[in-house]
């Protein structure tokens, strides 16, 4: 027996009930998720060094997509042009996606991020069809458009958001780019306000619509998943169509 503040407590007991101790690391949140999304993209750019193919393999290009290269539509969004383009991203998401991480669940951020890629894919296959483009701008602007919706649902101003002034830039940058060359190159607006688009669907889809009873808040996952798989389709379709609606931002 093992003498305690009141009588005597078996070891097995004590054993048996043992205290937990827990420290201030593993009460800290780890953002397992985005930086794995980081760690993706970064080994991407890398194999892009050493196989320069893969880059031209991977873009996003209505045309060949239509001929049946579906993978670009999930490739392009990992791939990127140069150093500051992946730097500028990953800054981004790691500014972006703790937060959402944390406050969605690793499952719903994930389909937060796909979701947001795809909707940018769509975008440029439906306004653009045929300008070659490629980067996680898409769903890293995603990840600030569910910010933006989750801020307006629950009643904050999203100007007050840290991370608005770069929301901002990202998507006046394809802008300027398309009217001044100002060294940046050429930016796809639509991969931009699409991913944006896209990610506050999602997020309206798994807190708004639950919230307001619109559809039950078991089904909410199932029906952002749907909407992943939907814009997947759309670009897809948009492909197919070449529409190309000859708008060149």
């Amino acid at each position: 027996m093992k003498a305690a503040s009141v009588g005597f407590h078996c070891p097995e007991c004590v054993k048996e009930a043992g205290q937990r101790v827990y420290t201030t690391n593993s009460l800290q949140f780890q953002p397992l998720v985005t930086q794995a999304l980081i760690a993706v993209n970064v080994l991407a750019y890398f194999a892009q060094q050493a196989l320069p193919d893969l880059t031209i393999d991977g873009l996003l290009f209505g045309p060949l997509i239509a001929e049946g290269e579906w993978w670009r539509l999930l490739a392009s969004g990992f791939l990127h042009g140069s150093l500051f383009h992946i730097g500028f991203n990953m800054y981004l998401l790691w500014m972006i996606g703790p937060e959402l991480e944390k406050a969605f669940g690793k499952a719903k951020f994930l389909l937060l991020y796909f979701g947001s890629l795809f909707a940018g894919a769509a975008a440029v296959t439906i306004f653009n069809w045929d300008a070659p483009t490629l980067g996680a701008s898409g769903a890293v602007l995603g990840l600030a458009g569910a910010m933006a919706a989750v801020y307006q649902i629950r009643g904050f101003n999203f100007r007050q958001s840290p991370v608005y002034g770069l929301v901002v830039l990202n998507l006046a940058l394809p802008v300027v780019t398309a009217f001044v060359n100002i060294g940046f190159g050429r930016i796809s607006f639509w991969g931009h306000f699409g991913g944006m688009v896209g990610g506050a669907v999602i997020a309206a889809v798994l807190i708004y619509l639950p919230e307001r009873g619109i559809i039950p808040k078991n089904l909410a996952v199932s029906a952002a998943a749907a909407a992943v798989v939907g814009f997947a389709v759309l670009g897809l379709v948009g492909s197919e169509l070449g529409l190309d609606l000859g708008l060149p931002l």
